[in-house]
Parts: C-alpha cells; sequence; structure tokens
C-alpha cells in the first residue's frame, strides 16, 4: 500500500532539506510513497529533490478548480462542516484558525485525488498546517495518519492537542521535543508518541585531510536568523588575537533577514579577510565540502530567542559529523542529545568569550581533537543513521496499515 507524505515544500524550494536523506532512504528501503506538498514552488533548489521527484504531485495551494470542489462538498458533506467547526473552535488564536481554514480547500481535493489510490497511510512533517491537512484528509477518507514534530512546530501549538487525539501516532525527533509535547497535551495520549530521531546517511569512507595553508576551515551552514546566534561567532572571532585571526577562513552557509546586519558587524570588526558570506547553497554542495575533506570544524552558535525560539537537534551538526568534522555548538535546545558524551564541545550560548577560548584552542593544539572527532562519528552512526530510523518510521507506518 502507498503513504502519503504532506510536506512544506520538499522536493521543490530551497527549505527542508534535513528531510531529503529520509525520504530517499525510504525509497532505498523499498517505502511506495508519494509526497504533495503544502505551497510549493516551481523550482528544485537542491538536488536531492531530483532523485524525488517521479515520488511527488505538484500542486498550488489555491486554485479555482479547488475551490469549485470544496464549495460542491460544503453542500454535500457534513462531515466537511464538522471538521471545519472542530478545528476553528480548536484554534487558540485568530491567526492560527485562519491559517487553518487556508489549507482546507487543497486538503479536501487532495482527499479527493488519493481515493483513486491504493493508499493505507498519510504522514505530515510539521505539526502545524501540513498536519492540519492530514487530519482533514484523514477525516474525509478514513485513512490512518500520523505526523512528526520537529522544534517550533511544538510551541505553535496549532491545535496539536486534538490531533495527537486523532493520529495513528506522533514522531517527536528529540526527547525535548518529547516532553514540550507532553507539557502541552499531558499524558493522556503517552503512549501515541514515539521519540525518532531524524538522520543521516553515514559515508562508507572517510574524507582526506586536504591542505589549506594551515588555516583552520569553519563551515557555518545556517540561515542568517535570530536562533542561530551567528553575531556571537563573529564577536567570538573578533575577540582573537590578529594572529590567529589570520588562520581562519570562516563561511557563512545561507540566507535570512539578519543578512546586513551582520555584514556590517563584520566590516566593522574588521574581520572581511576571515569570514565569508555565501550566501543559500543546495544541500549536495554542502555534503561535497565534508566529501573533500575542506571542513575542519562546524560551529553553530545557536541561542535561545526572547520569544521561546530553539534548536531541535540540528541535522546540519549531524551531517558534518558522519564526515569526521569537528562540531562546536551551544546547549540550547535539543543539541546536547547530539553533541553530549564527548561526541562535540558545547559552548555557553550567548558567550562570545567562551566561544572565542574554544576557537583559540583548536588552532593552539590544546583540544583533542581526533578523540571528539571519533567519538561524534560513533554517536551518528549510533543514534542518527538515516537509514535505521527510517526503517523504524517506516515499521510505525506499516504496522498502522495493517490495521
Amino acid at each position: 500500500m502507498k503513504t502519503i507524505f504532506i510536506t512544506a515544500q520538499t522536493p521543490w524550494g530551497k527549505g527542508e532539506a534535513f528531510i531529503f536523506e529520509e525520504m530517499l532512504d525510504i525509497q532505498r528501503l523499498g517505502g511506495d510513497f508519494l509526497i504533495i506538498a503544502r505551497n510549493p514552488p516551481e523550482d528544485i533548489f537542491h538536488k536531492e529533490g531530483r532523485y524525488l521527484i517521479k515520488n511527488a504531485i505538484w500542486t498550488p495551494l489555491i486554485s479555482g478548480q479547488m475551490m469549485v470542489y470544496f464549495i460542491k462538498m460544503l453542500f454535500s458533506h457534513r462531515i466537511l462542516w464538522d471538521t471545519i467547526v472542530t478545528i476553528v473552535a480548536s484554534s487558540r488564536n485568530l491567526v492560527i484558525a485562519m491559517k487553518n481554514l487556508a489549507v482546507f480547500p487543497k486538503a479536501v481535493f487532495v482527499a479527493r485525488t488519493i481515493r483513486k489510490m491504493d493508499v493505507g497511510h498519510i504522514h505530515a512533517h510539521w505539526g502545524t498546517t501540513t498536519a492540519t491537512m492530514a487530519f482533514v484528509i484523514s477525516k474525509m477518507t478514513g485513512i490512518p495518519w500520523s505526523f512528526t514534530l520537529h522544534r517550533w512546530d511544538i510551541t505553535e501549538n496549532n491545535i496539536l492537542r486534538q490531533k495527537v487525539r486523532s493520529a495513528a501516532f506522533v514522531r517527536c525527533i528529540s526527547q525535548l521535543g518529547k516532553g514540550g509535547l507532553s507539557k502541552i497535551i499531558g499524558n493522556e495520549f503517552e503512549g501515541r508518541l514515539k521519540m525518532i530521531h531524524m538522520g543521516v546517511s553515514i559515508p562508507e569512507t572517510l574524507p582526506p585531510i586536504a591542505n589549506r595553508g594551515g588555516r583552520l576551515a569553519i563551515v557555518v551552514p545556517a540561515n542568517l536568523i535570530d536562533v542561530k546566534g551567528h553575531r556571537y561567532l563573529i564577536d567570538a572571532i573578533g575577540r582573537l588575537d590578529p594572529q590567529k585571526r589570520e588562520r581562519i577562513k570562516c563561511r557563512f552557509f545561507g540566507d535570512g533577514h539578519l543578512k546586513q546586519k551582520l555584514v556590517r558587524q563584520v566590516k566593522l570588526r574588521g574581520l572581511r579577510d576571515c569570514i565569508e558570506f555565501c550566501g543559500a547553497a543546495p544541500h549536495n554542495s554542502i555534503m561535497e565540502i565534508y566529501e573533500k575533506g575542506q571542513a575542519d570544524v562546524i560551529i553553530l552558535p545557536s541561542i535561545n530567542t526572547n520569544d521561546g525560539s530553539h534548536e531541535g537537534i540540528p541535522v546540519s551538526l549531524m551531517e558534518a559529523m558522519a564526515y569526521g568534522v569537528l562540531a562546536v555548538s551551544t546547549n540550547t535546545g535539543g543539541i546536547a542529545e547530539l553533541l553530549g558524551g564527548g561526541a562535540g564541545i558545547i559552548v555557553p550560548e550567548k558567550d562570545a568569550a567562551a566561544l572565542g577560548r574554544t576557537i583559540g584552542d583548536i588552532i593552539d593544539g590544546k583540544i583533542d581533537i581526533e578523540t571528539i572527532r571519533k567519538a561524534g562519528m560513533a554517536k551518528v552512526d549510533c543514534e542518527f543513521n538515516s537509514r535505521k530510523n527510517a526503517a523504524q518510521l517506516m515499521k510505525l507506518i506499516t504496522a498502522r496499515e495493517k490495521q
């Protein structure tokens, strides 16, 4: 039987790169699935998207055809009205209610589409409007559904209690996320909550050590947004003495609303020779850096923001660690689940001085990098192996299909 995956944009667009490896592993494991994105752009940014496109249907968020069919269904199906009332009444504010209503026509249209297929299960990534779509589709078709919760979609709390009650199971990608969900919905549905990490592909061989003229190659694959904490890394590098700064080449991969502010900070600190803004890069381009041994350290100076945003467990760290890249990050979100036990270096959040000392110690050879690198690779292989974790997810899905 076929599984329908509801995503935000995958396999199109720039986001959700962390989903690709899991989808590809499900494909390699023989899973029969179809991806339907909520609001896909028309371009494929990541190379991996081309390998998934045959398993996807492109439809816009809204179209005239969808609206005509939706209105027709309103006059003939009481269950649709009941579902609308349930979702609107359960939405904790007007913004969430409007976001949920916006995906109703597409959800009803998709329900009609998949009735013609041998579909056994629906699984949504994110607990927000993608899960709302899956919830509606399940109500309209009777097909069981589930969803994966990542990070911010937990704190947004888009009718999570109602969704968990309706779902066959809910997959959380970290223990932190699972605990956060339980605080919101209580312990009534504890048996439905499953913790399965996101994962990455494990390379068969390690890359060569590239010759970079003695410069420490730092990569920061993170969008230029508040929660990623770039300004603290810039400040940390700026605190180093000039001789150490000359031995660093730090590259920021990502775009975001903070770009101009961060560029000005780099210019004012006189760091343009050692910090480079590379813009958003396709996932395969980042992976090539690791495959060719062109990165010594990955640094994510992530923070907890004033609005409650924080990291989950960044797949970008896992990907680098799988190739033996030293990982440095902060004790925020679920990062300690990945870097704990000596698998990486954890520094306090928003502490540029501590981060600067760590970078200086790496340059001076005061840190046993080899031991940490090996521990990081072992940790990723054991707990964050995409092939193993994708198999766990598919086992949950197929068990529900047979019920």
